[in-house]
């Protein structure tokens, strides 16, 4: 569980410098935790960074779920068991993305990188 808060306040700061910010401008000075209750290995939840929450969940491995939830907007990532995905790519319509940043951990974090971030293809994150 704690990979996953760790990735998810990776993805967090990420998100909100690519959601709201251009590469040049700082992130903001935002400091939180995070806890997703109702994961579980045979149904994906879906989370928003825009409203805080979970906003749904869907099947996993249901090609008509995988279908509906990649023409939604309203969700940034999805967790199912170990699989992670973002909303880009082959998973969604949105422009998410997700990269893995060696050099610095999330208190470090003041900008977002300007390239670099990998889109869900075929393969989703493990």
């Amino acid at each position: 569980m704690r990979k996953i808060i760790r990735i998810i306040s990776v993805l967090a700061a990420i998100a909100s410098a690519c959601s709201c910010r251009t590469s040049e401008e700082s992130l903001p000075n935002i400091s939180a935790e995070l806890t997703i209750h109702g994961l579980s290995d045979d149904h994906w939840t879906y989370f928003s960074f825009e409203k805080g929450e979970v906003v749904g969940t869907g099947k996993f491995d249901d090609d008509a779920d995988d279908a509906a939830w990649a023409q939604r907007k309203d969700w940034d990532f999805a967790i199912c068991g170990d699989y992670m995905k973002t909303n880009s790519g082959d998973s969604g319509i949105g422009k998410g993305g997700v990269q893995k940043d060696n050099e610095h951990n999330y208190a470090t974090l003041t900008t977002a990188p300007t390239e670099g971030y990998l889109t869900d293809e075929e393969q989703i994150i493990r």
